[in-house]
């Protein structure tokens, strides 16, 4: 017994003589100063520290990776909860977004004030109106306002406010708008009620552009023509029709008429149917268009008027009022100058006719070309009477 005892501590010595040989071979191999070989890292990509042995740096390798994997699968199972939210679709979202946009555009849109009557300067009255010319009657006092109808010169009317811009005006029972710079009161108006536009025939210079002779017509004319001239006193045919015209005017208004000039100098450039528009645009009563004859034959004098045929395809329907104009016209102006009658012609060549929408005739007071009938037209008391003549043709259009 004794005997296995002293075999079992020389086992134990060997063995622990064995285990300290190799601990040494161990120790021999690490670097100066630290506990691991130069450049060792750990399992978990750390270097380990001077104090720590390879077991308590694999475990703490393990729990950095275990550490690392809890705050990944933490991480992932917080992106799985927040997926699994059910995302609200941009689309609708937007589409709700505009909707409100939308919503608020048609409310602020709604918002906005409809327009009316300035309230520092408007004064309500009830007053009897005449519109002084063809003029739009508006839903609202805007020109953006639909214009509800467009009435003609002399049409009456009830206004009951004026901001001094805009008037408002019944019509049946309902409040609709007119521009008040279009509208007189009835006990001002000081003329007869007729209005007359004059048109002194030519101009300044011609304009050979090409102008349909008639509304949808193939067939041109030049716009305006240069015109004819004295053969004695040199005088423009243009400068003899302002001449007479302004005298016209004169007389016209002298009489209680309303007078609208289409030219008042030389220095213009207006095409016949740009002239004809003048006059529709207005609402004349009668349009008036002053020229001078001439021919080739200097012998040919008197005068003449010229009016639409009863068949003209622009503006037929008004030949019965064109010819009575016309004659009236015709003989106002024979009896006082004592010139040549000649006669109506009836043509629809003419483009200043053709255009119109209103009564409308043209005056050829003589012929330039005659040597005597030039002389007279040049002087300014035949001038005069030429101008009472037609006057006296218009008071016998209209009645006066």
């Amino acid at each position: 017994m004794e005997r296995i005892r002293k075999r079992l501590a020389v086992l134990i010595v060997s063995a622990l003589l064995v285990c300290g040989m190799l601990a040494g071979c161990a120790g021999a191999g690490d670097a100066p100063g630290t506990g691991k070989k130069e450049g060792q890292e750990t399992a978990g990509g750390q270097e380990a520290g001077s104090g720590q042995d390879g077991t308590d740096v694999l475990q703490d390798a393990k729990d950095d990776q275990q550490n690392d994997l809890d705050t990944e699968d933490t991480a992932d199972t917080k992106d799985l909860q927040e997926g699994t939210k059910t995302p609200e679709p941009s689309s609708a979202k937007a589409s709700e977004t505009e909707t409100e946009k939308e919503g608020d555009g048609e409310a602020a849109e709604e918002s906005v004030p409809a327009p009316s009557l300035d309230p520092e300067t408007v004064v309500y009255a009830r007053e009897e109106v005449v519109a002084t010319a063809s003029v739009n009657v508006r839903r609202g006092p805007s020109t953006d306002s639909e214009v509800y109808q467009t009435v003609s010169r002399r049409s009456k009317f009830t206004r009951t406010a004026d901001d001094g811009t805009w008037s408002a005006v019944e019509i049946d029972g309902t409040e609709y708008f007119i521009a008040s710079k279009y509208l007189k009161l009835e006990s001002e108006l000081t003329d007869n009620g007729y209005l007359v536009v004059i048109d002194a025939g030519h101009q300044g210079h011609g304009n050979s552009e090409p102008e349909p002779i008639g509304p949808g017509a193939s067939e041109t004319k030049a716009k305006v023509a240069s015109g004819t001239s004295g053969c004695v006193s040199g005088l423009n045919e243009y400068e003899l029709t302002l001449d007479v015209s302004l005298k016209l005017q004169a007389e016209l208004e002298a009489r209680g008429y309303e007078v609208m000039m289409v030219r008042t100098s030389h220095d213009v450039d207006i095409s016949n149917s740009e002239r004809a528009a003048v006059a529709n645009n207005a609402g004349a009563d009668a349009f008036i268009r002053v020229h001078a004859n001439g021919s080739e034959d200097s012998a040919e004098n008197g005068i003449l008027t010229i009016c639409p045929t009863s068949g003209n395809p622009y503006m037929g329907s008004l030949y019965g009022q064109c010819r009575s104009l016309s004659e009236c016209v015709l003989d106002g102006a024979v009896n006082a100058t004592g010139a040549n009658k000649k006669y109506i012609w009836e043509t629809d060549s003419m483009s200043g006719i053709n255009w119109c929408t209103v009564p409308v005739t043209i005056v050829e007071m003589g012929f330039m070309t005659n040597p005597e009938e030039d002389q007279k037209m040049a002087e300014d008391s035949y001038q005069q009477q030429l101008a009472t003549g037609i006057a006296d043709g218009v008071d016998a259009y209209f009645g006066n």
